[in-house]
């Protein structure tokens, strides 16, 4: 599994959003711990972060691996290279979240099972309720996912430019699972869905 955990947070006055609390926990840790619940506790854990990350401690203490995209900054595509270059020999499928999506785990079982069931596809993402894919809530073949990335340079590329070349299904996923934190308003209605007295 590849977590992204990069990226400016403009809406958060430039601090890091996937380190923002949630219920006692950076939002990061329930996007790790979500996903290994359907994963399975056993799968490699790759988090795309700076080394000096505030949840760098809970996310290597839970096992993940941390490595940093090339160039620093160069967007989820380069993010995703990253992680994809630092998962095990023996990986060849991968489910990848976005670091600020802390309640996706439901969602990347069904893309997971929907992948190995479908063995023309490529990848099979997130579909949200206003019909948008989510490309940082799906899983990939690995070698596929790695070919797209090798078609062109990483640095600011979109993640739309790499689904274009690859054969995509989509499952549905709800508001809730499909929810991104990227506003302190978001992270509310995270502390709601959990506490919704």
């Amino acid at each position: 599994m590849v977590v992204l955990a990069g990226g400016s947070a403009r809406r958060w006055g430039g601090r890091d959003k996937t380190a923002a609390v949630l219920a006692g926990r950076a939002v990061v840790l329930h996007a790790v711990d979500g996903a290994r619940a359907v994963l399975g506790a056993g799968v490699p854990v790759v988090v795309v972060a700076p080394a000096d990350h505030p949840a760098a401690g809970g996310l290597t203490a839970a096992g993940a691996r941390l490595v940093r995209e090339e160039p620093p900054g160069g967007g989820p595509v380069a993010g995703l290279a990253a992680g994809l270059a630092a998962l095990p020999a023996d990986v060849d499928v991968v489910a990848v979240v976005a670091g600020d999506v802390p309640f996706g785990g439901p969602a990347l079982d069904r893309t997971t099972r929907a992948l190995h069931a479908g063995s023309t596809l490529d990848a099979v993402l997130g579909e949200d309720p206003l019909g948008r894919w989510q490309p940082l809530l799906g899983t990939y073949r690995l070698a596929a996912l790695r070919t797209a990335l090798a078609a062109a340079p990483v640095d600011g590329r979109s993640m739309r430019s790499v689904l274009d070349t690859l054969t995509v299904a989509v499952v549905p996923v709800d508001t809730r699972e499909a929810l991104d934190l990227d506003s302190p308003e978001d992270l509310a209605v995270a502390a709601a869905l959990l506490d919704p007295r």
